[in-house]
């Protein structure tokens, strides 16, 4: 029998997910968990065969929460499930240790699939993310700005770019609105944008919004 961990922050989302894999795995066990929190006690506490996982979380940001898992759980697959498109997050979240990224979207078409190719031992790369991998690649030669952001500015910089203001970030992410504006005022050295007018135009630019 499979376990699965479901970690994601919207009950209707995981009721969906759940759905999906008990329909196609008779024998099958999904537990839900709403943050990092409350999956890092169900996964020290059990053993599971594999956490899908919704990288935008409240607190501790998803791609914080892969590290967190793989610290204890070095062998257990993590299925990154997300809003965001695949050229926003996707390579972030392999890096971080992630065996595959799937945008929900696509959940409902392609879940099981990835699933079972995870379960076989393998990652799960659709062609856009293997395409990413290439370019990536290409990017070590030619240099890359956004490299020098850490995991947390390229994740502030996505909230900005969604229109999200200090204080909503702040709260999504429970920590201080002083924080957050550190964080922004970083992404702005780092990428030697002089105001918020130029971030956005950054964002666009770079498919971030």
């Amino acid at each position: 029998m499979y376990k699965f961990l479901i970690v994601d922050d919207h009950s209707i989302f995981r009721q969906g997910v759940k759905m999906i894999i008990t329909n196609a795995f008779e024998k099958s066990e999904c537990s839900e968990a709403s943050n990092s929190a409350e999956a890092l006690v169900k996964l020290n506490t059990e053993k599971w065969d594999m956490v899908i996982l919704d990288i935008n979380m409240p607190g501790r940001s998803g791609l914080d929460f892969i590290v967190d898992v793989l610290s204890n759980n070095s062998g257990i697959p993590i299925l990154v499930l997300s809003m965001y498109a695949e050229d926003q997050m996707a390579l972030r979240a392999l890096k971080a240790g992630a065996k595959g990224y799937l945008t929900k979207s696509r959940a409902a078409d392609d879940l099981i699939g990835a699933i079972n190719r995870m379960l076989s031992g393998k990652q799960y790369i659709t062609e856009n993310v293997a395409e990413l991998l290439v370019n990536e690649v290409r990017k070590k030669e030619t240099g890359d700005v956004m490299k020098a952001l850490s995991d947390r500015e390229y994740f502030v910089l996505m909230r900005l770019a969604a229109g999200e203001t200090l204080t909503e970030i702040s709260k999504s992410l429970t920590l201080s609105v002083k924080t957050i504006y550190t964080y922004r005022i970083r992404c702005m050295k780092k990428l030697h944008l002089k105001n918020m007018a130029q971030l956005l135009q950054f964002a666009k630019d770079n498919n971030l919004s």
